[in-house]
């Protein structure tokens, strides 16, 4: 009940105030980096998503590790995985973010290990180089709604969950046995749908995180192959 008060309250009042606030660049730091979020890119303090998936990512041991993180969007996973990865490669289809991917990339760059992390402008994985990785992180768009421009790419997985379906499909190409998908998800979304389309390309999803917030539940799932695969 009181979720869903909250949900009527951001929905009616604090979404377009806050859709008015991005509609500029805004600073944002989280030590040691300073970023510039732009305008149609999520931006870390008020999406919480983010953050819990970073709080995970960073209790992670990435030491000699290879990371891709799926739809980088402002870059705070990537770059801080890049402080102690082996290699991290940021992946991205809108053009905005990308933007402001190598903007941070470049005012950040003394701050960051020479030669780790590299930013590719990518549908999901078409444009990655055929590798296999340790980790592939990603904050996916779980809203099923149909995606009518390139804004609503970040929060709609499409009407049959087509993100879902062609993410599933193309990730288990760029994992091992031993690699694991680190995903955000919520109890706003299909999860017995996704859970159902991940098992049809051969991986096992597993809960390793909870955290409530005002309007919804988020979890942290861990995503393998599955032995027979």
């Amino acid at each position: 009940m009181l979720q869903k008060f909250y949900r009527k309250f951001i929905t009616f009042f604090y979404k377009p105030l806050l859709a008015h606030y991005l509609k500029k660049p805004r600073k944002y730091s989280y030590k040691p980096f300073e970023f510039t979020i732009l305008p149609g890119v999520f931006h870390p303090a008020f999406f919480y998503s983010t953050k819990f998936l970073l709080h995970y990512v960073n209790q992670l041991n990435l030491y000699q590790k290879s990371v891709v993180e799926v739809g980088a969007g402002n870059g705070l996973i990537a770059f801080n995985a890049a402080l102690r990865a082996h290699k991290v490669v940021a992946l991205e289809i809108s053009k905005i973010a990308i933007k402001g991917l190598n903007l941070n990339l470049q005012r950040n760059s003394k701050l960051l290990p020479t030669n780790v992390l590299s930013v590719v402008e990518s549908d999901l994985f078409i444009s990655l180089t055929p590798n296999f990785y340790d980790y592939i992180i990603v904050n996916p768009p779980y809203y099923p709604k149909k995606v009518n421009n390139e804004l609503e790419l970040a929060w709609n997985c499409g009407e049959e969950h087509e993100y879902f379906t062609r993410f599933f499909k193309q990730v288990v190409n760029f994992m091992t046995v031993k690699s694991k998908i680190i995903m955000v998800l919520s109890n706003q979304c299909n999860l017995i749908k996704i859970d159902e389309i991940a098992a049809i390309n051969g991986l096992g999803m597993q809960v390793k995180a909870t955290k409530k917030f005002l309007i919804e539940d988020n979890f942290i799932f861990e995503i393998t192959l599955n032995e027979s695969k």
